[in-house]
Parts: structure tokens; C-alpha cells; sequence
């Protein structure tokens, strides 16, 4: 996958709230691995602007082949309510063409609400027909990620 443009973006380069977003999410590509690094809590605001941010970055990019999207979450898994009901509709109504094979995450022990959040996460990517697996290191993600890319026919 190649871009005319860096292959990095963030949600503090977004300013399309009223409101402060909490939290912030840094996006980038590394072959055919999509990478989110979020630190959190996360509120509405947020995912506004992770909205913004991953469309403006994906429509950069000149996808050629499958691809799987990895986040990684630092810090806190915490989301407000109205926010992770936003986080659902923009998993959801993602188009086909800015849409991975499948979702990693990766939350290792120590984050805060990582076990309290992951069945939300869990529901919300089975609601929306698209393979989701959680792991707790970001070489288990990959060799998941790997796999599904190689069996989704990758070049």
C-alpha cells in the first residue's frame, strides 16, 4: 500500500468539535496493517474527530490488497456511554472500501477497564459482521492479523 501523502495522522490534528475530545488516537500503516495507538478514557468528542481522522487517512491511501486494523490501547479502555454508542454507528456505516478484513485490539492487563470493555467491542464488531479478536500483545495480533490477510488473498 503506497500514499502520496505521510502515512500518519492523529486525532489533535482534528478540531470538528464544540467540545474537548478525551483521549486520542494516532493512526499509520505498515504494510497491510493498519495501526490505531489509543490512549484513553475516551468520550463522543473522540470518536468524532477518530471519524474524520480515519477517513481523511484512509481515503489517502492507495489501497491495493486486504488489510486488518490493529489498536492498540494505552492508558484506559473507558468510554463514555454516548461515546460507544458513536464508536458502534461509525463501525457500522464504515464503507465497504474503507473497511478492513478484520479488528485486533490489543489491551494488555494493566489497562484500565480492559476486561470491563472488551465484551462492548466484542458485540459492536459482531453487529457489524466483521471479525474482532482482543489479545494482550501486539505479536498475537499480528500473527492473527497475518493469517487472515493471507487467507483473504493478499499479494
Amino acid at each position: 500500500m503506497t500514499s502520496d501523502k505521510p502515512l500518519k495522522s492523529s486525532t489533535t490534528q482534528i478540531k470538528s468539535t464544540p467540545f474537548a475530545p478525551h483521549g486520542q488516537v494516532d493512526i499509520w500503516m505498515e504494510g497491510n496493517l493498519h495501526h490505531y495507538e489509543s490512549t484513553g478514557p475516551f468520550n463522543k468528542e473522540l470518536v468524532d474527530c477518530l471519524a474524520v481522522a480515519q477517513s481523511n487517512f484512509l481515503q489517502a491511501l492507495k489501497l491495493d490488497g486486504p488489510w486488518v486494523s490493529i489498536c492498540t490501547i494505552k492508558k484506559s479502555a473507558l468510554i463514555t456511554p454516548d461515546g460507544l454508542q458513536r464508536y458502534a454507528d461509525l463501525i457500522r456505516k464504515t464503507p465497504p472500501e474503507l473497511t478492513p478484513v478484520a479488528t485486533a485490539y490489543v489491551i494488555a492487563p494493566e489497562v484500565e477497564g480492559g476486561q470491563f470493555m472488551t465484551p462492548h467491542f466484542v458485540k459492536i464488531f459482531a453487529d457489524a459482521d466483521r471479525p474482532f479478536q482482543t489479545f494482550e500483545t501486539m505479536a498475537e495480533a499480528q500473527s492473527w492479523a497475518r493469517a487472515l490477510i493471507d487467507r483473504a488473498g493478499a499479494p
